[in-house]
């Protein structure tokens, strides 16, 4: 039969089920368990069919789709990993913060504190320079400014004049530049090469212009650094620029300004890192008001914490600061991911992920191994116990790295590929096993049989091995076909006494016509394991169909008679059955 009419003939079926019976609810139900008994039987039927082909199949497909995601990943290499946020929310521990970053906080404290003297926000910009320039004098090693000062103050142009006296005489201090969408580079009028030379930075592409926010005042101009922060499709924060670059544009960022103003030589880390969060560290970046930093007394020893410190000068007030969500916090304040990029910069403690190609590999090897370990009988027993040891492994190795290490060997598509290649190797074995033993519905896609000789075939476990079990069955389905043979090996089952002598008995029972039953049974002798098998001919007097239970009641005594022959000839002092 094709694959065209056997394809008719199952939907043909499928539509005989349909319009069986009332329409009523209660044959509607019967109708909706009857398709899906006849397609479990018939998902069972090609299982068996396939035998060891199936399993491979589940290899070849899962293989398939691992191959898809890897270069799904390399076209759109910037896609968000949810596993890793999740991972990094629930790991047991994480990096410390640096005692050397310190956030100098225009807070709601500070707003409050100062406001009978300067009023409300925006304050003169003569109280920002007083700021930078206590840092100066307490001896801050850089100063990462995070306030944008694009136009004059037309009423304090005084206070304007003292910040760019200010900046010209703290060369320590970095500034932001804003990257403006690049759709608005056409209508720039700064070119790449007159802002780079500003700044000193080598020019990379070609000298087209460029549409930036920069700071008005002059010697801001030339210690900028980009302060925008990319967030991946979903709109979180999971990674920092540290050099900047995109179509135009490739300069460094204002934490890498940052540290070249602070006389730092800026260590080797990728143009782009993986964050490294604080979220499990016990002690958080050290943050000081504002209002209470320029207060204190000159003298008081809290403003020693600032001697040799990196300093990040921000704004974090409600309405006033800017929040984005990261990996592990829906809501964080700009200063904070500004200090862990800082800090994973300076301290080499930025996350390393696999390389996909590597994340391939493993998710290869977890398939076929598993594959493997499905199409060898003799390993099949330890299927379950193997599976539950290499996932717990590899979560293990993957919380371990995330915890302890600033590698994230996140093992976790591994797990899942394993999960599903196991999960559909152990359907296909189901509906194979429940085939193999005629479980009821399974068989609902076959036709009945009319009566004939039945060849009942028993034997002891303990004397025949599950791969010489498995070759008799294949033997008499390849001799009368797949429909034609029912095995039973779990006869018997609860925790009666007798089980122990009962439970090892097995048998394999097919149907077979008149005229082939010399032939089958002198074939059965060729079996090297023949001496051990109880072989019985029996005159079926009802149809062959293991869905009707004529057909159980049946064949039930002539089971249970042969398994009593067996205990009988087979029990002896020296085994315990007596």
């Amino acid at each position: 039969m094709s694959s065209i009419e056997a394809t008719f003939l199952f939907f043909k079926k499928v539509w005989n089920i349909l319009i069986r019976g009332p329409l009523t609810l209660s044959g509607i139900k019967s109708r909706i368990t009857g398709v899906a008994n006849f397609c479990i039987s018939t998902a069972a039927l090609l299982s068996r069919h396939a035998g060891h082909r199936a399993i491979l199949i589940v290899g070849i497909g899962a293989s398939i789709y691992a191959s898809l995601l890897f270069f799904s990943n390399q076209i759109t290499p910037d896609a968000p990993q949810a596993s890793h946020d999740v991972i990094l929310k629930s790991r047991w521990a994480g990096p410390t913060a640096s005692k050397s970053i310190i956030i100098l906080d225009i807070d709601e404290r500070s707003l409050a504190k100062m406001a009978p003297e300067h009023g409300r926000w925006p304050w003169p910009r003569s109280v920002l320079a007083d700021g930078v320039d206590r840092l100066s004098q307490v001896g801050a090693k850089a100063v990462l400014f995070n306030v944008l000062l694009t136009d004059a103050d037309k009423f304090n142009p005084d206070a304007d004049s003292a910040m760019e006296a200010v900046a010209a005489m703290t060369p320590n201090v970095a500034y932001p530049m804003i990257r403006l969408n690049p759709l608005n580079d056409e209508i720039s009028q700064l070119k790449v090469s007159k802002l780079l030379k500003m700044t000193g930075d080598p020019q990379i592409g070609e000298d087209k212009t460029v549409a930036v926010l920069l700071p008005m005042f002059e010697p801001m101009q030339n210690r900028v650094g980009v302060s925008n922060q990319t967030t991946d499709g979903d709109g979180i924060v999971r990674r920092y620029a540290v050099n900047w670059t995109d179509s135009r544009l490739t300069m460094p960022s204002i934490v890498s300004r940052t540290i070249s103003v602070g006389g730092e030589k800026l260590p080797k880390v990728p143009d782009t890192i993986n964050l490294n969060w604080r979220n499990k560290s016990t002690n958080h970046y050290k943050r000081v008001s504002f209002s209470d930093f320029v207060k204190a007394d000159p003298k008081d020893s809290q403003l020693h914490a600032f001697k040799d410190a990196y300093v990040i000068l921000g704004v974090s007030a409600p309405g006033l600061g800017m929040t984005k969500a990261t990996s592990v916090s829906s809501l964080e304040d700009d200063n904070e991911i500004i200090a862990t990029a800082l800090d994973d910069v300076l301290h080499d403690t930025h996350i390393r992920v696999m390389p996909s190609w590597v994340v391939l590999v493993l998710e290869l090897a977890a398939i076929w191994a598993i594959i493997w370990i499905g199409l060898g009988n003799s390993l099949n027993p330890l299927l379950n116990k193997l599976f539950i040891l290499a996932q717990s492994g590899s979560a293990t190795i993957t919380m371990v790295s995330a915890s302890y290490t600033n590698y994230l060997l996140d093992l976790s598509p591994v797990m899942a590929f394993g999960l599903a290649v196991f999960s559909a190797l152990k359907l296909v074995q189901s509906l194979d096993h429940g085939w193999s033993r005629a479980k009821p519905g399974l068989r609902a896609s076959v036709n009945a049989f009319p009566g004939g000789d039945v060849i009942l075939i028993g034997y002891r476990d303990s004397n025949i091995t599950n791969v010489d079990s498995t070759k008799l069955q294949k033997f008499l389905e390849s001799r009368v076909g797949l429909s034609r043979v029912i095995r039973v090996d779990d006869l018997f089952g609860g925790e009666s006494f007798a089980r122990k002598a009962c439970d090892d008995y097995s048998c394999q029972f097919c149907l077979v016509q008149n005229s082939d039953v010399t032939e089958l049974r002198s074939a059965l002798k060729d079996l090297t394991f023949y001496t051990s098998l109880d072989v019985r001919q029996l005159a079926l007097d009802v149809p062959w169909n293991p869905e009707q239970d004529e057909f159980r009641l049946y064949m039930a005594p002539h089971m249970l008679r042969q398994c009593a022959d067996l205990i009988n000839a087979y029990s002896s002092p020296s085994n315990g059955l007596d």
